[in-house]
């Protein structure tokens, strides 16, 4: 009995000799490694949120520029069809442009309400001649986030007659014009840019009346709906 247990002491005094790296590890070296998995964390979510941030702003930038291109869809036949084309003006601070569509009776009007931060609305309001809206009808939403401080004008008339390409250049249909053309429609010019906090978004298109012609009277009765105030 005596023999088992001093072979026992042995054996025991043989281990600990032979695995001297079970001691564990330290407080500063767990704190170390804290440490260095919490900047990699920190360096690892900026970089995640940074993703997200950049894909929101081109979601919102593109999401402005589609808006501009379904508005310009929505009344793109009522422009192009139309069979007199008013001169753009501004009452107060909203600017706006009348047009009568492909039936003379039936009125149009493109108008930019003030927002704030100098930001605005694009409407278009419909009326059958005769019965115009009251002034401070609302119309219908095309466009928002338009941007009223670029100094550009939202809406340009070309009259019959009208040269719009001071040289050489690429016609909206896309054939190379001169200095020299002169256009047989009224033509109506839209500049318009949405502002976002992404960046800006901005469109630029002329409409060519197809119904106007050198005939087309210079006034007309969708005039009425003008504001006044």
């Amino acid at each position: 009995m005596t023999r088992s247990l001093r072979f026992g002491a042995q054996a025991s005094e043989h281990d600990d000799t032979e695995t001297p790296g079970d001691a564990g590890v330290s407080m500063i070296e767990i704190m170390t490694t804290l440490g260095i998995m919490s900047v990699l964390m920190v360096l690892f979510t900026g970089a995640i949120l940074q993703v997200f941030k950049t894909t929101s702003a081109t979601d919102a930038l593109s999401e402005a520029q589609r808006e501009l291109s379904n508005a310009f869809q929505r009344f793109d036949r009522e422009l192009r069809y139309a069979s007199w084309i008013g001169d753009p003006g501004t009452v107060g601070n909203r600017q706006y442009v009348e047009f009568a569509g492909p039936v003379p009776t039936t009125c149009y009007q493109l108008r930019l309400k003030p927002g704030a931060d100098g930001l605005g609305v694009l409407q278009m309001v419909t009326w059958t001649l005769g019965t115009p809206p009251a002034a401070s009808a609302n119309g219908q939403t095309i466009a928002s986030q338009i941007d009223l401080t670029t100094g550009v004008a939202p809406f340009t008339k070309q009259g019959y007659g009208a040269k719009p390409y001071a040289s050489a250049s690429a016609s909206p249909g896309g054939a190379i014009v001169g200095g020299d053309f002169t256009s047989v429609f009224q033509r109506l010019r839209v500049q318009l840019t949405t502002k976002v906090a992404a960046g800006d978004a901005q469109i630029d298109t002329t409409f060519t009346a197809l119904n106007t012609s050198n005939q087309t009277l210079a006034t007309n009765g969708c005039s009425e709906g003008r504001p006044t105030t």
